[in-house]
């Protein structure tokens, strides 16, 4: 008999970092070159992974709908 999953992982992708895991943070005049006025930090929302990770609960026995009209 095959396995039943009881929880299932879904993935999404960090909306700070755009999933990078970095983000370029401006230190100064950024009108003439953004990268020479800026740091390199890691993303604090994802912990630098670029992806968060949710658990969600699946029903290990799905239910059977009952048919309409039906005489039994």
């Amino acid at each position: 008999m095959a396995k039943l999953k009881v929880k299932q992982v879904k993935k999404f992708i960090c909306d700070t970092c755009h999933g990078n895991g970095y983000i370029r943070v401006a230190t100064g005049d950024t009108s003439e070159d953004f990268r020479k006025n800026s740091e390199v930090h890691q993303c604090w929302d994802c912990d630098s992974e670029g992806e968060f990770y949710e658990t969600v609960e699946v029903p290990m026995v799905p239910k059977d709908p009952e048919p309409e009209g039906s005489l039994h």
